[in-house]
């Protein structure tokens, strides 16, 4: 066929870039999301996959057979699919560049086209431009059935392949063209359907982690490695501009394989045989050159005792963590964990490296692995059991525990990279039983965590969830005037569970792009180890990856923490925004976190202005009741507000500022403001006012949220001078259930800003844990045209 009847050769491009969807464009894969949650599940589907991998069962067969599981009407699971399913970032940046240099995207899918058409068209905020094509499989009725009926739709396959698509007949008549004629083809893929297609281009990127990188590894086809867009996009420039070739970036791959091969083959016979003197070892890329604990134990002591002593010889390698088991509730009695820890230097032949660590009453169980079993367990104090080895370089191995840590609670979690918690408590007494002290460990050489960059989705669609007043404790802790007390008949409420439970279902259902703290996290009176409720507060934002941002309430340093020890652990947690802030400014967690506009814009769309409300008044006999914010605060949000200012006009979009605190400016006092929500106790502002609404007004803030009277969550419009609405002012409403609740029947809840770039506008509403639990409670627009709403008639 000539190049002029082919339809991606309409416009004679360099390059055509051929692609799949599922997994590669998109951060998931849209189908197996759907198989997982809507169908039978992800087990029986990666029974599929792995039958497809080992030649039992064709693709198309298992392909059908997942889909066939799915009983949703098809709008329905489109719905699903446009609420969970992200594009990889930097997919979009490639998109628009690709448009702009005359690069053809061919999107070769084993998904369905309307799928893929109404994902991109909500992600890419629009439908896309006809550089983009799709070539897929398409949905049919199932016996007659609406297709948007339960059980009414199927699949219909592209072609009788073994795939359902073969994907490579689409890219064999440009891959037949003349040389002087064909352009150059490359192609991005995750899985196995993805290899008929790669055969027929220039250059394949597979994608790390993926069904594809095993099936060329074991069928010996060539591939590029890719993570993310960023490196495809970067190595499609340098070809189109000639800076690279294909065979050459195929050559650097195939010697980097090599010398990947040459390296790890040194590494093993190191191991093993000590091929390579110490001072080339501690250089290479496998070697850890930190501390590695090689025995851990449990000391007692008491204060009464003076042979006793409570802290580790520091003439030792032995440290302690620095937390009493009894969590001071002895009278004399005190009770540590102790460790040692050496770099590999310095161990000793009588040292031995601790690479696993157990709680149990009894030996523990031997693996069923036979080198698991070279080592033996050995009893500690406490009920730990220690598996240690004396083997070359054990200290480089990933299983080499390397620091050690206490936590307490039956709920206890560890939101750290690689650190686990021990499911069993210690067994020392019964005190450390009933406390459930328990032990957390990390493994191997401690991750680095960058500091995430929030970002405007290609939709132009932000959300930020408030959690205001979580009031998490040590152990599950007690509820306080629950409604209802029992969320399940004859179920006892216990105050944390119920908490993160409700908090995980709004996570799950809502799928906030970013969360904000608003304080007291902790409640100290009833956290004695302020750290492990701490962790519990970010554990399920880790755990679904959403970056977070705190400040703190008048209650988080009543524990054993003060602001700063706190803050110094929020700041090293992974997905964490949050920020110590100035020193010489009041407080601590006086910030701001920028969210950048879509795309590949380095330029700020959404300013937050995060300050520490501190706790109680200094000044009791003259203004009772709760502090302010200081003059050195304001004066530290006004020079910072005005030196992005100019930065900020740069940014050819809509640009909003808006603040996070805990305990309400006096203003949220002014009843003869509109407010819309429920006013139900008299609002705890301090008796002093600094002066921080009308700073916030001057420097452009559109809203600002607080925490602190828990049944209280309205909105409050303040107007300026002429009558003009200048400024929300809100509650998030109470979250925990270790916090109190009563005044009549309060139901815990969530509040929510849901930003749309676009038209410049900011939704708020609410979500109960209890009652009308699917509802938007009290939602209105308070943002449009980036300036402050007032009220719609109605209301």
């Amino acid at each position: 066929m000539a190049a002029s009847n082919l339809p991606y050769m309409k416009t004679d491009p360099k390059i055509i870039f051929f692609t799949d969807f599922d997994g590669t464009i998109t951060l998931e894969d849209s189908n197996d999301a759907m198989i997982d949650n809507l169908g039978y599940g992800r087990d029986k589907r990666r029974e599929g996959n792995l039958a497809v991998l080992e030649g039992t069962m064709s693709f198309r067969d298992s392909f059908r057979d997942m889909l066939d599981s799915i009983k949703t009407p098809y709008n329905e699971c489109i719905e699903y699919l446009k609420k969970n399913m992200k594009l990889d970032p930097y997919f979009v940046e490639f998109y628009h560049w690709s448009r702009e240099n005359n690069v053809p995207i061919v999107v070769l899918s084993s998904g369905m086209i309307p799928v893929i058409s109404a994902l991109f068209e909500a992600l890419l905020g629009g439908k896309p431009d006809d550089h983009l094509y799709i070539v897929a499989n398409e949905v049919e009725s199932r016996d007659g059935k609406d297709i948007n009926s339960e059980g009414g739709w199927k699949i219909k396959y592209h072609d009788d392949s073994h795939f359902g698509h073969d994907k490579s007949l689409e890219i064999k008549p440009y891959a037949a063209l003349p040389d002087n004629e064909r352009p150059t083809l490359l192609y991005a893929g995750d899985g196995v359907s993805d290899l008929s297609a790669a055969a027929e281009t220039d250059l394949l990127f597979a994608k790390k982690g993926k069904d594809l990188v095993t099936f060329c590894e074991r069928q010996g086809v060539p591939f590029t490695l890719f993570e993310s867009w960023e490196s495809i996009l970067a190595t499609t420039k340098d070809i189109l501009a000639g800076k690279v070739s294909v065979k050459k970036v195929r050559a650097g791959v195939q010697l980097a394989i090599f010398a990947s091969f040459v390296t790890l083959l040194v590494v093993v016979l190191d191991n093993r045989f000590r091929v390579l003197p110490a001072s080339i070892h501690g250089h290479l890329p496998s070697h850890y050159n930190g501390l590695v604990v090689t025995d851990v134990t449990v000391v007692t002591c008491s204060s009464v005792n003076v042979f006793s002593s409570c802290k580790p010889n520091p003439q030792t390698a032995w440290s302690q963590v620095e937390k009493d088991l009894y969590l001071r509730t002895g009278w004399t009695s005190s009770a540590f964990v102790r460790f040692e820890r050496k770099k590999e230097e310095e161990l000793l032949a009588s040292d031995q490296v601790v690479i696993d660590l157990k709680i149990s009453r009894l030996v523990p169980e031997y693996s069923d692995k036979p080198e698991d079993e070279k080592e033996t367990w050995e009893q500690r104090p406490g009920g730990i059991w220690l598996k240690r080895t004396a083997k070359r370089h054990a200290s480089d191995s990933q299983k080499a525990i390397t620091a050690v840590d206490v936590l307490f609670g039956a709920d206890a979690v560890d939101p750290r990279i690689g650190w686990e918690v021990k499911d069993t408590p210690l067994l020392l007494d019964s005190r450390t039983e009933a406390l459930e002290a328990r032990i957390s460990v990390r493994r191997g050489d401690p991750t680095k965590t960058k500091k995430p960059v929030p970002r405007i989705n290609e939709n132009g669609r932000f959300k930020i969830m408030q959690l205001a007043d979580l009031h998490l404790s040590t152990g599950l802790g007690a509820c306080r005037d629950p409604v209802p007390a029992e969320s399940v008949a004859g179920q006892k409420c216990e105050a944390d569970p119920r908490t993160l439970e409700f908090v995980e279902r709004l996570l799950d259902e809502e799928q906030p792009d970013m969360v904000v703290l608003s304080g007291d996290q902790v409640n100290g009176e009833t956290a004695k180890d302020a750290q492990s409720a701490l962790f519990k507060s970010v554990k399920l934002l880790v755990d679904r990856k959403i970056p977070y941002a705190a400040i703190f309430g008048n209650h988080d340093d009543e524990g054993d923490l003060s602001r700063l020890e706190l803050m110094t652990i929020l700041e090293d947690l992974p997905y964490s925004l949050s920020m110590a802030g100035p020193e010489e400014v009041d407080g601590v967690g006086n910030y701001y976190v920028e969210v950048l506009g879509r795309g590949s814009t380095q330029h700020s769309a959404l300013t937050l202005y995060l300050l520490d409300s501190h706790s109680y008044s200094p000044d009791e006999r003259q203004f009772r009741g709760y502090d302010w914010i200081k003059p050195t605060q304001i004066h530290w949000f006004k020079n910072t507000a005005h030196s992005l200012r100019s930065k900020h006009h740069e940014y050819t979009h809509m640009h909003m500022n808006m603040a996070f605190i805990h305990i309400p400016v006096p203003e949220y006092r002014d009843s003869r403001n509109y407010y819309r929500g429920n006013w139900s106790e008299a609002p705890t502002a301090p008796g002093f006012n600094s002066g921080f609404k009308d700073a916030m007004e001057e420097e452009g803030i559109l809203f600002v949220s607080c925490g602190h009277d828990h049944v209280n969550d309205y909105c409050m419009l303040n107007r300026d001078h002429e009558e003009k609405p200048s400024l929300w002012m809100c509650y998030g409403g109470g979250v925990g259930f270790g916090g109190y609740g009563g005044y009549g029947g309060y139901v815990r809840r969530v509040r929510f800003y849901d930003f749309d770039m676009n038209p410049g506008r900011v939704m708020t509403y609410k979500r109960l844990e209890h009652g009308e639990t699917e509802a938007r409670i009290d939602e209105m627009m308070i943002i449009d045209g980036g300036t402050v709403k007032g009220p719609d008639p109605e209301l």
